[in-house]
């Protein structure tokens, strides 16, 4: 009863079901999703990474991802180790290859962060 005399109430309520209208309604054989952006502030030594990616210091990128393992949470590392790597593999072949990385080498690591990720 308070709904039907409560503006407020009138309109969120109206909002809600064309909001679920929308969400609901799908053309056959197409799926729809809603993504929010992420607010979240970059990883400790994201930027630091990003920055070497960048100027294409790929080796140094990894020796530093190594050497910052125990300055962080174990979360954030392993989640910093796949963003890196992930990085890595998206590379051109000839780039990798110039800075000496191979797909196994990298495999290698993304298999290490694995394990360490299975220590928690």
């Amino acid at each position: 009863m308070a709904e039907e005399t409560d503006f407020l109430l009138r309109q969120i309520k109206g909002i809600a079901g064309q909001l679920g209208y929308i969400l609901g309604k799908r053309a056959e054989g197409t799926e729809s999703a809603i993504i929010f952006p992420a607010n979240k502030p970059p990883l400790p030594y994201q930027d630091v990474l990003r920055e070497l990616l960048h100027t294409q210091h790929y080796q140094e990128a990894l020796t530093k991802f190594t050497q910052i393992r125990y300055a962080m949470e174990q979360d954030d590392y392993v989640k910093l180790g796949l963003w890196l790597y992930a990085a890595l593999l998206q590379l051109p072949e000839k780039e990798r290859t110039e800075a000496g990385l191979t797909t196994a080498e990298l495999q290698k690591g993304l298999n290490k962060l694995a394990a360490i990720q299975g220590e928690v």
